[in-house]
């Protein structure tokens, strides 16, 4: 069995899970996460330095240092030619009271990172560029 069918066995008996959105200062710990398997590196949590909490709806962990946690509980498991998905209902989104403005989140704040598998580089997600629901209405 491959690592990630066991990360989803492991989701589906425990009927939830947690994303996090990762940041510009964790960049270090979350390319840890990606490369370093569990399987072979049993203390693979503790080495990356952060903390956890367990979530008081899903019977999984919520790193403390992350900006974001989105607890799920788990609805549905695919598996097909096109690749895995696991499907869950949000039950609960965690943001830093510091990337908030008022009521809405602060994006460009967070420093949220996304990965890019064409330069296998890790970048910043920031600056709007457009008006969802808007912007697409000029080509009617």
């Amino acid at each position: 069995m491959t690592e990630s069918h066991k990360t989803v066995q492991n989701i589906k008996e425990r009927k939830g899970f947690v994303v996090h959105i990762a940041d510009a200062k964790h960049v270090v710990e979350a390319d840890f996460f990606g490369i370093a398997s569990g399987n072979n590196m049993k203390d693979k949590f503790e080495k990356s330095g952060l903390t956890t909490v367990k979530s008081d709806l899903v019977d999984a962990p919520i790193i403390n240092e992350l900006p974001i946690a989105m607890e799920c509980e788990f609805i549905e498991y695919q598996n097909d030619e096109t690749g895995i998905g696991v499907i869950g209902k949000v039950v609960k989104t965690s943001i830093e009271e510091a990337n908030m403005s008022g009521d809405k989140v602060n994006i460009d704040s967070l420093e949220a990172i996304a990965f890019d598998p064409y330069t296998h580089g890790y970048y910043k997600v920031s600056g709007r560029v457009g008006e969802a629901f808007s912007d697409g209405k000029k080509l009617f």
